[in-house]
């Protein structure tokens, strides 16, 4: 398992998983209605509250960046410890962003500003630490942005995960998460000086969703697209993740 600060770093700094990153996650459509909600949801929330300058943290391959990239009066900046990575979400955003977005070899643990940003993003990368690691983190965003920013990134839900990964490979869960709780995640948010002002869950039903992966998906990639859809509009029931 990838754990820790040099683990998760040596993880994704390699050309070939930067240049496969989306296709192994999120072409299939289970990862595929993920990257749907959290795109929508990013756009939705940007779009609202108009930040001018916005930080994304690991962007990868900039899957979510090339989503928001043409948002209008948005000045961004992308910071990545993978330069493959980085390579890969310049290449992706500069046609939709311009000159409006730049690109920085950097450290999470460490950021290269000071507070001028108005709204952090970082996704898929704070769920890989342990609870000392995700607090460091927690304090470089609230040092970056501005009073009153907006910090967003992704969790995962304790209740359903850990059903979910008992018994399992441990080939299916290669990188290490973190299994939270909502009342754990606003303790340790409160600690660093943030308020939590929404949970937005995403995959409810998530054991229905998989088996659809598992069964539909490898006969019609557009009937287990349609399947999830139709499931995913149901509300109720615990999500496997949330947007915080």
């Amino acid at each position: 398992m990838f754990q820790g600060q040099q683990g998760i770093r040596d993880a994704y700094r390699d050309q070939g998983v930067a240049s496969r990153y989306i296709d192994e996650r999120f072409r299939q459509p289970l990862g595929a209605l993920l990257h749907k909600r959290q795109a929508a949801a990013l756009r939705r929330l940007l779009g609202r509250k108009r930040p001018c300058r916005v930080l994304e943290i690991a962007p990868g391959p900039g899957r979510l960046t090339t989503e928001i990239a043409d948002l209008p009066g948005i000045r961004g900046t992308v910071l990545d410890s993978s330069a493959q990575m980085l390579e890969q979400a310049h290449r992706r955003v500069a046609p939709v962003g311009g000159s409006r977005w730049d690109f920085v070899h950097g450290d999470a643990f460490n950021l290269p500003f000071d507070a001028q940003f108005d709204a952090v993003f970082v996704f898929r990368l704070v769920r890989h630490f342990t609870d000392g690691d995700r607090l460091r983190l927690y304090a470089e965003c609230a040092r970056v942005l501005k009073p009153g920013g907006l910090l967003v990134f992704d969790a995962i839900n304790e209740h359903v995960s850990v059903r979910l990964r008992q018994g399992s490979d441990e080939a299916e869960y290669p990188v290490f998460d973190a299994l939270l709780t909502p009342d754990r995640l606003r303790a340790e948010l409160g600690s660093a000086g943030f308020q939590v002002s929404a949970l937005q869950g995403v995959q409810r039903h998530y054991s229905l969703l998989r088996q659809i992966q598992v069964l539909a998906a490898p006969r019609s990639s557009m009937l287990a697209r349609a399947a999830m859809e139709v499931v995913d509009r149901f509300g109720g029931g615990q999500p496997l993740e949330w947007i915080v």
